[in-house]
């Protein structure tokens, strides 16, 4: 049996097994959760359990906050597990676009060349990032999101449903900091610092 391990039982973590299934990367039977307390389901086991597995295995990350992703990954990275990318098969990838380890890029997203994802992001169902856009770690790119050329997004970063990421209309791109939340629908024209918060058409600061 080749088992696929979903870290997580939420929401998330539900739609990633139905995608598996249905795009025939795994069998209901080779998909597990990994939970934080033991519960008593088939298929399901406790992250002390799953520590103690010691082979290779396949793992991908089904939870969809920021800070719990930036946990699981700080604590589960040094072990020998493989972090493969999810690109649902429906994805436009462009072959020159640059993809790290443990992505997940959901149906009818489009990725640009020559742009660059590094690890362990979501990249929503129908998102668009245009050609030499970069996205640092740990991000999420909600559904619909429209990223515009040239972009530069930092680690951590939270940007919601059906925003848009301006292209540069000006010499210098548009740069997203560390940790920044951008609230769904916004419409982002120009750079925002590290941890901000922004909201609206034009984005405005409101954090």
């Amino acid at each position: 049996m080749n088992k696929h391990y979903i870290i997580g039982d939420g929401q998330f973590a539900l739609l990633l097994k139905h995608l598996f299934i249905d795009e025939n990367i795994a069998q209901a039977d080779e998909i597990f959760f990994v939970t934080k307390k033991k519960i008593k389901k088939k298929n399901y086991i406790s992250e002390n359990d799953f520590l103690l597995i010691k082979e290779r295995i396949t793992v991908f990350i089904g939870v969809g906050s920021i800070d719990k992703r930036l946990d699981i990954i700080k604590k589960f990275n040094k072990k020998n597990f493989n972090f493969p990318n999810f690109i649902s098969k429906s994805v436009n990838l462009m072959k020159k676009s640059i993809i790290g380890k443990g992505n997940i890029i959901l149906p009818n997203s489009i990725i640009q060349s020559p742009s660059k994802l590094k690890n362990y992001n979501i990249i929503g169902t129908g998102s668009i990032i245009l050609h030499n856009s970069h996205i640092s770690s740990n991000c999420i790119i909600g559904g619909g999101v429209s990223i515009g050329a040239g972009t530069k997004i930092g680690k951590n970063v939270f940007i919601g449903v059906g925003s848009t990421i301006a292209s540069n209309t000006t010499s210098k791109n548009i740069e997203i900091g560390n940790y920044a939340f951008v609230c769904s629908g916004s419409v982002v024209l120009s750079s925002i610092s590290s941890k901000s918060k922004v909201i609206g058409n034009p984005a405005r600061k409101i954090l």
